[in-house]
């Protein structure tokens, strides 16, 4: 055994970029990226509505997240579901947990050994879970709240088949990011509202793929990335205008935010030329993560008095934070990795509704669309960004007193995309899929 040898090639490691810290980069910045902002799974909350909110003010939005002016004007419900007309306060809580499924699918194009063969894989995302607790004076001058919730999390893997042999490869990716949120609103007339929330999170990157250059020698092994970190403070601010009893518009701005990352990036290095040696080479790794900076408004309509409409209209700054990511060596602070990502914006469109059907029941609907966030060049299997529509539906029965029950499904629908040649030669192939998920919450 050389130590020299290997000194020599753990500094190679850290001071180069080639393929190994490239495809590594590549699956960091959109696993993490896209997730953190659901372009690919457009589903928000409450999932019955497709996330549509920003100017809601039904007792079964998610207002911290949605629409934080808004808490003035929740509904004060006594123990038989009916209107309070008590000057007392009134504190409700609102909880949900979305289960999902997606099937991701690569379909290759392109003359060769591979062509005509498709690369599909069904897997299931850890729960992801959203709650708040909110307290309204029974004169509606101010408002309280705080609330949890996953801005992001899921697993995303593709596996070939076995038909490509040596050639078949697998790719395993888990990002989240965990929220809690306190904020505070006012009204200022009888028509405004104004209201703000301070944000706080713990994100993390647990990302395995196999090692491309041991991968050419007939070799399998997994580089693993992981980082994690407390941090991402930011703000949130929003406005509710009510100009009449049926029509109000709400506006939010959410401020960008910033992670830290830290952690270990685990590869292998190759032996001297004939020497059958496969060395793990473990290295401290820091990566800078920036969500950006969203402005979201909407409006909501009470067509009748059983009968509520809203949409939403959101838009992700990526231009402003997604242009270059860098990992960096911990110790040294020098960059393994700079790579150019060029995001575009990203734009999503959110309607939805609410139809009481009686005292105790109540039905939802709504869609969505969100538009793709990156270049082909920027594509690989298991970091698949296309954008997609959703489709969601779901009933909200209260069961005793005040308590009430939500459950919701929708259906996700990724739009295809070809990837293929000058833009990305690495991973070409049509790309799509589709999904599901379930809501399951409570509210009282």
């Amino acid at each position: 055994m050389n130590p020299g040898f290997f000194a020599k090639q753990l500094s190679n490691l850290r001071r180069r970029d080639g393929t190994l810290s490239l495809i590594l980069v590549f699956a960091l910045a959109f696993g993490a990226v896209v997730k953190a902002q659901v372009i690919n799974l457009p589903v928000g909350i409450p999932v019955g509505t497709s996330g549509a909110g920003n100017a809601r003010t039904d007792a079964d939005n998610f207002f911290i997240r949605n629409n934080v002016a808004g808490m003035t004007e929740i509904p004060l419900r006594n123990q038989n579901g009916k209107q309070d007309l008590s000057a007392e306060g009134h504190w409700r809580f609102n909880g949900s947990i979305q289960l999902a499924t997606y099937l991701f699918r690569r379909e290759r194009f392109l003359p060769g050994p591979t062509q005509g063969i498709t690369s599909e894989t069904r897997f299931g995302t850890p729960p992801i879970l959203a709650s708040e607790v909110t307290y309204t004076r029974g004169d509606r001058k101010f408002a309280i709240g705080l609330g949890a919730y996953t801005i992001f999390g899921f697993q995303s893997k593709l596996k070939d088949p076995p038909a490509l042999g040596p050639l078949a490869t697998f790719f395993d990716t888990r990002v989240a990011s965990n929220d809690f949120a306190v904020g505070g609103a006012a009204r200022l007339h009888r028509k405004l509202s104004v209201g703000g929330s301070f944000i706080l999170g713990r994100g993390f990157i647990d990302l395995a793929r196999p090692n491309p250059t041991l991968a050419q020698l007939g070799i399998a092994r997994q580089d693993r990335l992981d980082v994690a970190k407390f941090g991402a403070p930011g703000l949130s601010v929003g406005l509710l205008y009510r100009p009449t009893e049926r029509l109000g518009f709400g506006i939010n701005y959410k401020t960008k935010r910033s992670y830290n990352f830290e952690g270990s990036l685990e590869t292998f290095a190759v032996g001297p030329s004939g020497a059958a040696q496969v060395i793990p080479v473990k290295t401290s790794v820091t990566v800078k993560l920036k969500p950006p900076a969203i402005a979201e408004g909407g409006f909501e309509i009470k067509a009748a008095d059983k009968l509520r409409l809203f949409a939403d209209f959101r838009f992700y700054d990526y231009t402003a934070t997604f242009q270059e990511l860098v990992v960096r060596d911990k110790e040294r602070g020098q960059a393994l990795v700079t790579l150019k990502l060029d995001a575009f914006d990203v734009r999503s469109f959110r309607a939805g509704g609410l139809y009481a059907l009686n005292r105790a029941t109540i039905l939802q609907f709504g869609l969505a669309h969100t538009n793709k966030g990156f270049p082909d060049a920027a594509i690989s299997p298991g970091t698949v960004n296309t954008g997609g529509f959703d489709f969601s539906v779901g009933v909200i029965r209260r069961t005793m007193g005040d308590l009430w029950l939500n459950i919701a499904v929708a259906g996700i629908l990724a739009q295809e995309r070809k990837i293929g040649p000058p833009a990305n030669p690495l991973f070409p192939g049509r790309y799509g899929g589709w999904g599901g998920m379930l809501g399951v919450g409570m509210r009282w």
